[in-house]
Parts: C-alpha cells; sequence; structure tokens
C-alpha cells in the first residue's frame, strides 16, 4: 500500500513538473515571438519615420517664385552662346515649375570647376520681389547664394516647351544665372574683355585712375585729370582680372546697382572713388583691375584679399 501511494505521488509529481516544462516553453516562444514582431513594428516604424523626415525635410528651391507677378526666364548655355526664353504666361509658368520644382537635398564642397555644358539655368522673381536665380547641370543646382543641391530634373524638355517663345541668343557667359560663382574657377564661364579693343588702356587725354587701397572688399581708386579739359565720371564700374595673359570680365555674385551720377573733376585735379567689390564675394589672390569710365586701373591681391606690390605676382596666384 505505501509503495502504490509513493508511485503515485512521484507520478503526479513527473506530470507537474511536464505541464511547468511546457508552459515555459511556451512563454518562452511567444516572448521571442513577441519579440520579433516588436522588432519588426520598429524597424517599419523607424522606416518610415525616415522617409517622413526625408519628405518634410526635403528643399524645394521654387516654392518661392511668385508666377503672378512675374515672367519665367530660362537660359541654355552650349559653351559658347547664352540662349534666354521668356514665358509670359502663367499658366504656363506653373507647368514649368511644377516640372522643374523637385526636392533637392544640400551638397557639401561641390567642386564648380567641374560644372560643363550644356547647362541651364532660371530667372523669376520670388514672393518678395527679389530675383530667383538657379543654375542646373546634370542633376546638381547652383542656387542664388552660391549653395549647391542635388536633384534631378527634365530642364530640357521645360526648354524645348519654350521654342517659340521670346527668345535672346546675343547673350554671353555673363547674363548666365549665377556666373559670379562659376567664372572664377572655371573658364567656360569666363566673358573676354573688350576695354583694350576699345583703347581704353591708351586714351590721348590724360584722365588716369589709380588705386590707393582696399578695406573690408571696398576699393578707393584715385582719380586724375590731367586732360587739358573738364571731365565726368560716374559711380558705376566693373572688375576683371587677368588669366593666362588676357583679361576677363567677372560677373557679380549679387546685382550691383548704382546711383546715375555724374561727378565734374576740373582739369588739373583729382578725386577719389569707392569701388565696392563684396558683391564678387571672396576674391581669390591674383591680378585685377577695375574698368570705369573710360580707365582702368590694375591692383594684385594676395591670398588674404590685401594689396600686394604692384607687378608682383603673390604665391598661390592661379593663371597668368
Amino acid at each position: 500500500m505505501k509503495k502504490t501511494l509513493v508511485l503515485l505521488l512521484a507520478l503526479v509529481m513527473a506530470l507537474a513538473l511536464a505541464a511547468c516544462g511546457s508552459e515555459s516553453a511556451t512563454d518562452s516562444l511567444e516572448e521571442t515571438d513577441n519579440g520579433r514582431a516588436v522588432s519588426a513594428t520598429v524597424e517599419e516604424t523607424d522606416t518610415a519615420e525616415d522617409g517622413d523626415t526625408a519628405e518634410n525635410n526635403g528643399v524645394y528651391l521654387l516654392d518661392d517664385a511668385d508666377t503672378a507677378s512675374s515672367a519665367l526666364i530660362l537660359y541654355y548655355y552650349d559653351g559658347e552662346t547664352v540662349i534666354s526664353r521668356t514665358c509670359y504666361t502663367t499658366a504656363m509658368e506653373n507647368e514649368l515649375l511644377e516640372t522643374l520644382n523637385v526636392a533637392v537635398t544640400s551638397v557639401e564642397d561641390a567642386d564648380l570647376s567641374q560644372w560643363q555644358t550644356p547647362c541651364y539655368g532660371l530667372w523669376i522673381c520670388d514672393g518678395d520681389g527679389y530675383d530667383l536665380t538657379l543654375a542646373y547641370w546634370d542633376g546638381l543646382w547652383l542656387d542664388r547664394d552660391g549653395s549647391v543641391w542635388a536633384g534631378e530634373t527634365d530642364f530640357a524638355a521645360c526648354w524645348d516647351a519654350l521654342e517659340g517663345e521670346d527668345e535672346d541668343d546675343s547673350l554671353s557667359a555673363l547674363s548666365f544665372p549665377n556666373a559670379g560663382y562659376l567664372a572664377p574657377v572655371n573658364d567656360l564661364f569666363l566673358t573676354t574683355s573688350t576695354a583694350d579693343e576699345s583703347g581704353i588702356s591708351t586714351m590721348p587725354l590724360e584722365m588716369t585712375m589709380t588705386v590707393q587701397g582696399i578695406a573690408d572688399g571696398v576699393v578707393t581708386v584715385l582719380i586724375d585729370n590731367q586732360s587739358g579739359y573738364e571731365m565726368e565720371y560716374g559711380e558705376s564700374f566693373s572688375l576683371e582680372m587677368e588669366r593666362d595673359g588676357g583679361w576677363y570680365v567677372l560677373p557679380p555674385q549679387e546685382t550691383l546697382e548704382f546711383n546715375d551720377l555724374a561727378y565734374i573733376l576740373p582739369d588739373m585735379e583729382q578725386a577719389t572713388a569707392t569701388c565696392d567689390l563684396t558683391a564678387y564675394g571672396t576674391l581669390e589672390a591674383g591680378h585685377y583691375r577695375i574698368v570705369k569710365d573710360d580707365m582702368t586701373a590694375e591692383f594684385w591681391l594676395d591670398e588674404n584679399g590685401e594689396l600686394s606690390a604692384a607687378g608682383t605676382e603673390p604665391s598661390g596666384q592661379a593663371g597668368g
């Protein structure tokens, strides 16, 4: 009788242990499955969040374009001639912008010297009335502040869509949008100077201009009238740089605006004037000249943007 009871108790304990083991195994499996489910959910959520973040952080460079009060101008540059086509129809402008205005991502340390032709450009006013200018080549966008973005769009189709619209094929690289960022580093966007051809440097009248100094990007020039006549000059000027023995006009990075004034300079007198070069951005070391009212004034800049001795090529000088 005692032996039978012991066996019965052992059997009951074995069944209980088996049940516990089975329940533990089940719990472990459920936890593992739940763990996998949670991981999958997290991964899907992360992916969705990443997608949302990319979409929310997408930059649309043409969102501020104002088609209601501004024409839209597209540019095409084949390496020799810049052509523009202008659209004045709001509905068509909107259609073009719908194609062009793609999400872009920032490109750090872009090498603009690698920019090639053919390439495209765009001009339109933004909602505040300021110029909104963009250049495009091979999926890269060059913004009006010099920043570079990546994003593919069908610029060629938009250009073709404007065939037959108001077209101008007499432009130079100076007219290409944001050329001020490209010209200093890319010969394709340099425009040959015509100052020497027009006889500016060999005027028969002795009206000369020399650079006296530069501070914070503003050049001071001395104008000397030894012509025998009363002369006049204005505020406007252009900047040229010498490269490989030739002079080239530099386009500014920002629009240059001048007061339409005439200053009278009597014979045998001198006057000083200032030329603000900050619109050209940071100038590399090199040989430059200011062209102003049939006069030129040459100067050299060193790596710090300071004047160096005339006729002395500073170290780091690129080109002629």
